[in-house]
């Protein structure tokens, strides 16, 4: 059905309007048939009212009928004449010519008869008069009289209809909106939590007791509930990687001690040399956390600046060359030159480099790099691109997942904290990151940032 197709305010309005014609258009129905019967009956009240009148003027003497002088049958649309116990015309207005039938009305009922194209209310009595006998009255008015007025009262009703309809629909949307607002501002708060990092935000639309404000409530301590959820475990995680830095600290120098100052056979100094690789690898990683963890509390602040970011991504080009030299992996450029933004320099450098360096880590040997910046529509577009294993569709979704890993076997150095915190510094600039790849052909990392925008400097 074409209504499911539209909003609930739009599904609202349609049958709230619709309901409204349907019993606008029943009530203008039954007064119509009203209105038709009371003036049918009060045209047949003034016939009725004719003719009995027109015989009470008559009287018999002296053999003769005699006439009021002041009757007149011709009254207001209605004709009467008047017809001897032959049947014979006496008086009045016969110039219609109606056949007289045998059969008069019974029980003084008006009948409608027809004559060519007209009709006609016909009401015919016989009444006694004294000696003389029995004399015929019939008045007569046609139908169009009581039509034109019926005509009138459909006009007047077909003129009003189009206006309680519209303004039937007009009230019914402007009170389905009002009803809806709060579901809007419910809506707004929900897609303004799942957009960015406040979880503080909330509805709040006051001391209403309707279904509305239950459901507004009921979101408000589910967002209360996330809150302190996320809360605990942000700071779960800074406390277990503040509590983990001294015991790691401690394995790394010791370990490196061992290597420098004591006598040890090459077994042993491998075996020290591997502890304090992994000791290394674990101080990145609680580096990693407890700066995730400060920016998701929202203590870690942007320290804006107009920076030149063609000449930051050179820089970080060449902090990856190494790496890249040892799979032959050759590093391409289509940079264009003196490109400003305001960004915060060490947090953009980290995510450029997080990106060169993942895209030399799942590039072929002997293969390609390519790193792309350009301005377009007032953003600037940073793009990486590599011709490794590629992503399958079923992890795109995840890779921005912490502690994701598409395949933990060949994760090497990574920890699935990269990028993570690249999705959150980009989103932070207000900017957005996006991936495509295919299996074995490769993927392209792309974000946009946007020109010369400012910045809140604290998120």
């Amino acid at each position: 059905m074409f209504t499911e197709k539209l909003s609930i305010k739009m599904r609202i309005t349609f049958w709230y309007t619709s309901l409204i014609i349907g019993i606008t258009a029943l009530f203008l129905g039954t007064m119509v048939y009203i209105g038709g019967f009371v003036i049918r009956n009060s045209v047949y009240r003034r016939l009725k009212n004719t003719v009995e009148n027109t015989f009470k003027r008559i009287e018999f003497h002296n053999n003769e009928l005699i006439l009021d002088n002041n009757l007149d049958t011709s009254v207001t649309d209605i004709f009467v004449s008047i017809y001897d116990k032959n049947k014979e015309f006496i008086y009045g207005d016969s110039h219609l010519d109606f056949e007289f039938s045998d059969s008069f009305s019974e029980n003084n009922k008006i009948k409608t008869v027809t004559q060519g194209y007209s009709r006609w209310y016909v009401y015919e009595i016989q009444k006694k008069l004294g000696n003389y006998g029995n004399i015929w009255i019939r008045g007569i008015t046609p139908a169009s009289v009581a039509e034109r007025n019926m005509e009138v009262i459909i006009l007047i009703f077909l003129v009003i209809f189009p206006f309680l309809v519209l303004i039937s629909a007009i009230g019914g949307y402007f009170i389905t909106e009002k009803a809806f607002r709060p579901i809007e501002n419910i809506t707004k708060t929900a897609e303004k939590i799942s957009e960015g990092n406040d979880l503080s935000r909330r509805i709040d639309i006051g001391d209403r007791k309707d279904e509305i404000s239950i459901l507004a409530n009921t979101f408000d301590k589910m967002f209360d509930r996330l809150q302190n959820s996320f809360d605990r475990e942000v700071q779960f995680t800074s406390d277990v990687s503040h509590e983990l830095r001294t015991p790691i600290s401690i394995i790394s120098s010791q370990s490196e001690y061992g290597i420098k100052y004591l006598k040890i056979n090459k077994e042993t100094e491998e075996i020290f040399e591997s502890i304090l690789d992994e000791s290394k690898k674990m101080s990145n990683l609680i580096s990693k956390l407890l700066m995730l963890a400060r920016m998701e509390k929202g203590n870690r602040k942007l320290n804006i600046e107009n920076t030149n970011l063609s000449e930051m991504a050179e820089i970080a080009i060449e902090t990856q060359r190494t790496n890249a030299e040892k799979k032959n992996i050759s590093l391409n450029r289509v940079i264009n030159e003196e490109i400003y933004v305001d960004i915060d320099e060490s947090m953009i450098m980290r995510v450029l480099i997080n990106l060169i360096s993942n895209a030399i880590f799942y590039g072929k040997k002997n293969g390609n790099v390519l790193i792309e910046i350009f301005t377009n529509n007032g953003k600037v577009i940073c793009k990486v691109s590599d011709d490794g294993i590629g992503i399958s569709e079923e992890h795109i979704d995840k890779i921005w997942d912490r502690f994701y890993q598409v395949d933990p076997s060949r994760a090497g150095d990574n920890s699935g904290l990269g990028l993570s915190m690249v999705k959150w510094i980009v989103e932070a600039h207000n900017g957005k990151i996006d991936v495509e790849s295919e299996i074995n052909k490769g993927s392209i990392f792309s974000f946009e940032l946007p020109l010369n925008k400012k910045i809140e400097d604290s998120v």
